[in-house]
């Protein structure tokens, strides 16, 4: 338990690291750039990710799984590490010769091209190797500083609307350097490996299946903002849409740092067969996912409309509207970060995924076309719900089959009834308050200290233990 801690710690520093920074960024980049431009962002992010994504054909989460699976081996795990550096290699080649051929004819092909910066960074970043290993501090530490170096170029260099092109260059250079940077570190855990001694194809079928629920997820994850700017004749709804998601998205990577953190370890569990151990960790995450969502899924709400104004400026005012209908899949994506990361993917069982998925992804395509061409980013935002909870409903139903964990769910129910009334209170300081950065601030103060209360004056159980973890490490 305590290398769990100390990698969460990790990951939560990082997490952390990575929610202010956008917040220090975002009121600037709006500004200077303007809504049309940072659309055009948004949609260039999208579609380069969903490049990304099915040209990796589910290697990532594979390769972490398989590390893990072998890490005690030295052998063994550099074997993994050279089939799957292998393996990124053809997969890049193809990757680029569809992207070239896609982005020909695009309005926007000179973001597109930088770009190819970005793809190659990520197909060779080599995190998934210390993932698997479980040694989360050379990434963070990599990360961070990566991260430092990003925002002081953003604010050094990019000064006015026609720096677009200079904004998207710097984001996929500081990726290069980031995955370039951290290479040195494997000589201390790898060892050579003969060519001969490789055997790169038997990895891409397990890949594939890994794959499989990760490019129907995508589509439900990227595609929204493709559908926007295809159906909607005005690229600014995608910036609007765009700020919303990253705005509520970003405490969820805290929340979920746990699932990156318990992936590895209950790969390893199900690899030696420890059952009980699995179900162990499975609960304890589970408790801590929703001991977080609630109240940041009802506050991200709740804050949303004093917020926009003074932080993205009044250019963005609609985006408050998407952030208060997306505020749910908090809940929805912190609880399938449990099922599909922690369990289904970890246990091997990526075919309940890839149909969980396919069908979510499916149920988007439906709303998102029928409410786009209408309703805009709203429509998008409803297309987005109904997915993420069509995932968790349906990873829930089977996973409850083996490992009864509804239960477990229905007792973190409490925090709900705990963050609604922290809601109902913040909005009404909100409605009687101007929309200032004072405003915000009190809200979020109050939240918390309503939200704490209730967890004191209840005796949670969990509240309790994590204080006990805490004070116990100081």
């Amino acid at each position: 338990m305590a290398k769990i801690f100390k990698n969460f710690m990790y990951n939560s520093t990082y997490q952390i690291i990575a929610i202010i920074i956008p917040l220090i960024t975002s009121p600037y980049l709006a500004r200077v750039l303007g809504p049309e431009n940072l659309g055009i962002e948004g949609y260039v992010v999208s579609v380069s990710q969903i490049f990304y994504t099915i040209g990796m054909i589910g290697l990532t989460n594979y390769a972490t799984r398989e590390i893990a699976y072998v890490r005690e081996d030295e052998y063994q795990r550099s074997k993994v590490f050279w089939e799957m550096i292998a393996a990124r290699v053809i997969v890049f080649a193809a990757t680029l010769a569809v992207y070239l051929i896609i982005i020909n004819n695009t309005p926007y092909r000179i973001y597109f091209m930088i770009q190819i910066v970005w793809l190659f960074a990520m197909f060779f970043d080599a995190s998934w190797f210390f993932a698997g290993m479980e040694i989360f501090g050379v990434t963070v530490a990599r990360n961070l500083v990566v991260r430092l170096l990003t925002i002081i170029s953003i604010f050094a260099f990019v000064k006015k609307e026609s720096d677009l092109f200079l904004y998207i260059a710097l984001c996929a250079v500081s990726q290069i350097v980031g995955t370039l940077s951290i290479f040195p570190q494997l000589r201390k855990h790898i060892v050579g490996v003969g060519i001969k001694d490789l055997k790169v194809k038997q990895h891409f079928l397990p890949s594939i299946k890994v794959f499989l629920p990760q490019v129907a997820s995508v589509l439900y994850l990227q595609v929204d903002k493709v559908m926007i700017e295809a159906l909607v004749d005005d690229v600014r709804q995608v910036a609007y849409y765009t700020k919303a998601e990253q705005l509520i998205k970003a405490p969820l990577a805290l929340i979920t740092a746990v699932s990156t953190v318990m992936m590895p370890r209950i790969a390893n569990e199900f690899a030696r067969d420890n059952e009980k151990r699995i179900a162990d960790y499975l609960s304890g995450s589970l408790t801590f996912l929703m001991f977080m969502a609630w109240p940041v899924a009802f506050g991200m709400a709740g804050i949303a409309g004093t917020m926009i104004p003074w932080f993205l400026g009044d250019g963005y005012l609609p985006t408050a509207m998407a952030m208060m209908i997306l505020a749910p899949i908090i809940i929805a994506i912190a609880a399938s970060s449990l099922s599909a990361n922690q369990y289904l993917l970890a246990t091997n069982q990526t075919r309940i995924m890839t149909i969980s998925y396919t069908a979510s992804a499916i149920l988007n395509l439906i709303v998102n076309a029928c409410l786009i061409p209408k309703y805009g980013f709203v429509g998008a935002a409803i297309g987005t719900i109904a997915a993420e909870y069509t995932v968790f409903v349906s990873q829930y139903y089977v996973m409850d089959k083996q490992i009864q964990i509804i239960p477990a769910f229905l007792k973190c129910l409490k925090y709900a009834l705990y963050s609604a009334i922290m809601f109902g209170i913040i909005m009404i300081i909100g409605n009687k308050m101007q929309p200032t950065v004072i405003t915000t601030c009190i809200q979020i103060v109050v939240g918390a200290s309503v939200y704490l209360l209730l967890l004191f004056m209840t005796k949670d159980t969990f509240f309790f233990y994590a204080i006990r973890k805490v004070m116990n490490r100081s």
